[in-house]
């Protein structure tokens, strides 16, 4: 199956260098419907688009922006790429976007860690049934529910200034929690310690 995408994929490539020999300054859209670029799935515009952007980034082409009025924004003009031409520079992730990403996947993986064991999974701190105005509503979920060696302060330090703190607690436990923050108090250490009771 790979052996009969690729050799698709390459003439894409040529046909778009093709037309936009003869017809530079086209958006994306305009080179779809004119070559009549399609993925086998029939998807046409984000292919073009994709592929587009690959090829800019080998120095085949190169985007220019134009505002267009009917559409309303910025648009991508592809020409080719004048001979000599070196791809653009990659740049490296920088360490903000590295800690967002990390952080997301310490999120994935919690989240698929508590279906595994079949706990609930926490969108946001579960204070649902508690009066507006929890201290916790907004905060990142996965302080509520600290990894075994994580410091649960930033959490119990969130819940010291909640005024629906005893409220928080007892729907908690009326609710069989076992894991997680709640109302300042860490349910996984008092699930332990009555293990070991």
């Amino acid at each position: 199956m790979h052996d009969q995408a690729m050799p698709a994929r390459v003439i894409r490539r040529a046909r778009i260098l093709a037309y936009l020999e003869d017809h530079p300054g086209r958006t994306a859209y305009e080179i779809c419907v004119a070559v009549d670029v399609r993925r086998p799935n029939g998807s046409v515009a984000g292919s073009v688009f994709q592929l587009l952007r690959d090829m800019e980034r080998r120095g085949q082409v190169v985007a220019t922006k134009e505002f267009r009025t009917q559409q309303g924004r910025q648009v991508n003009l592809w020409h080719l790429a004048p001979p000599g031409t070196p791809p653009p520079p990659t740049s490296p992730p920088s360490l903000g976007d590295t800690q967002r990403y990390r952080a997301r996947n310490r999120v994935y993986q919690r989240r698929s860690r508590a279906r595994r064991r079949g706990l609930a999974v926490p969108v946001a701190p579960a204070v649902r049934g508690l009066p507006d105005g929890p201290a916790c509503w907004g905060a990142d979920p996965d302080l509520f529910f600290p990894l075994p060696g994580e410091s649960a302060d930033p959490a119990k330090a969130i819940c010291v200034a909640c005024a629906v703190r005893v409220e928080c607690l007892a729907l908690a436990r009326a609710r069989g929690e076992r894991f997680g923050i709640w109302g300042g108090v860490d349910l996984s250490a008092e699930a332990g310690t009555a293990r070991s009771a």
